[in-house]
């Protein structure tokens, strides 16, 4: 018996821990957008280490066969050590140096440092201004999941309770049928009355299929941002009617917002890129080490020989200064992007806000409206059995009910949606 209570406790535990957090949770592994924006930003990082070890040397290699129909080669004096003729039986012995064999093997081996590159050292710091403001975009990314998975968790468990309420006033609706049909059996009532009460019951009906439908939805929603299959029961979030800061104080944390950081990256990036277009007209200096092998030696009569050296390259043509040209505009396109990011970033925080205020507003006056209606349904019919009011009153004032716990729920819900939303935009973390 221990065991058993055991595992009810366990289970209301589970069913209280899936919370909102539990879906934020769920969503910054699962979400798609979210593992979208991942690799958005690990390519980003790829692209940067891609530019800096440009810098580093490289290192080639080739080689290759080559069938000549002739070969070609000279006979010269062969030499001692001391670079005296060899002289054997009174004649000179001579070697052959072949200028072109018949099979030729070649094989070449190529190392390249980068001396001075300024357009590269340029795009290699703009890379990672890039890399930074993937990795900026990927919190924007996440903050926009989990306003999505803040009011879909809302949603669903206001779509939740306003099926209870459907299905309470679809109760109501059946037991006054049932009492119509009674009465009119006995004559006490009118058979408008009767069908009335008929009508009443199948457009409560219509409502609770209405929210079943919503229900439905909502649901699928949740489990596609969340990855998360949703409980089938979740409670209403609690009323906090505690104000945020001033919109002022709120408003001038928008330079501490992701979208307006990686704004600001984009922009740095963007002119990094400018200067090393505007670096495209000073000369590359290079060097180089080759070492090569070939059957071919030639009159140097070696298998193996190397060079190395320093390049220079300096090119000047119209492309290069329009390339100038183009990238300054882009970089005055990013500056003023960075602009609009913190002109929409201000607006989000005043347009939450606004809500927010709203929501406190309209939370205490649906409650009202619900207490006013529940007395008055209770009033209606007191009347109706005393005979001083109409069935009419009645049915209205139960759609009157169910209308306002919908508008309590909605307020319920959109206050702690108003809430998240806010502390997202203004870069505070949620409670």
């Amino acid at each position: 018996m221990s065991r058993f209570i055991l595992g009810l406790v366990l289970v209301s535990l589970g069913a209280q821990a899936e919370n909102v957090k539990t879906f934020l949770d769920a969503a910054d592994t699962q979400n798609v957008d979210r593992r979208i924006s991942i690799e958005q930003r690990n390519r980003a990082a790829a692209e940067y280490r891609q530019a800096w070890t440009a810098l580093l040397p490289s290192v080639s290699a080739s080689a290759g066969w080559t069938h000549n129909q002739y070969g070609a080669g000279v006979d010269v004096p062969k030499k001692d050590a001391d670079g005296n003729p060899v002289i054997e039986n009174g004649r000179a012995v001579t070697e052959r140096l072949v200028i072109v064999p018949i099979d030729q093997l070649d094989a070449t081996f190529r190392f390249d440092l980068p001396l001075i590159d300024t357009g590269r050292w340029f795009r290699m710091a703009a890379a990672g201004a890039s890399e930074e403001a993937a990795a900026l975009r990927e919190q924007v990314t996440r903050d926009l999941v989990r306003r999505q998975v803040v009011a879909s968790y809302y949603g669903y468990a206001a779509a939740l309770a306003v099926r209870e309420s459907a299905k309470k006033s679809a109760g109501v609706a059946v037991e006054q049928l049932k009492l119509m049909d009674i009465r009119a059996k006995v004559g006490t009532v009118t058979e408008l009355e009767l069908l009335r009460a008929k009508a009443e019951a199948a457009r409560t009906r219509q409502v609770l299929a209405d929210t079943e439908s919503l229900v439905a939805t909502s649901r699928r929603t949740l489990r596609t941002l969340s990855g998360m299959e949703p409980p089938e029961t979740l409670p209403l979030p609690e009323d906090n009617v505690h104000p945020e800061a001033a919109l002022a104080e709120l408003e001038s944390r928008v330079e501490q917002l992701p979208a307006v950081q990686a704004a600001d990256k984009d922009a740095q990036a963007s002119g990094r890129i400018a200067t090393s277009a505007r670096l495209a007209i000073v000369p590359i200096v290079s060097a180089q080490f080759t070492e090569r092998i070939t059957n071919a030696t030639g009159f140097a009569g070696q298998a193996s020989s190397f060079n190395t050296g320093v390049n220079l390259t300096w090119r000047l043509d119209v492309p290069t200064f329009m390339g100038m040209q183009a990238q300054a505009a882009n970089e005055q396109s990013a500056l003023l992007a960075g602009d609009r990011a913190r002109l929409q970033a201000r607006d989000q925080v005043n347009t939450d806000w606004q809500r927010l205020q709203a929501a406190l507003i309209k939370i205490d006056a649906a409650k009202a409206q619900v207490d006013a209606a529940q007395r008055a349904t209770q009033v209606a019919k007191d009347r109706y059995a005393a005979g001083a009011a109409t069935q009419v009153d009645v049915i209205q004032a139960e759609r009157d009910v169910f209308g306002a716990e919908v508008s309590q729920i909605q307020a319920r819900t959109e206050l702690a949606t108003a809430r998240a939303s806010l502390r997202i935009s203004a870069a505070l973390p949620l409670e």
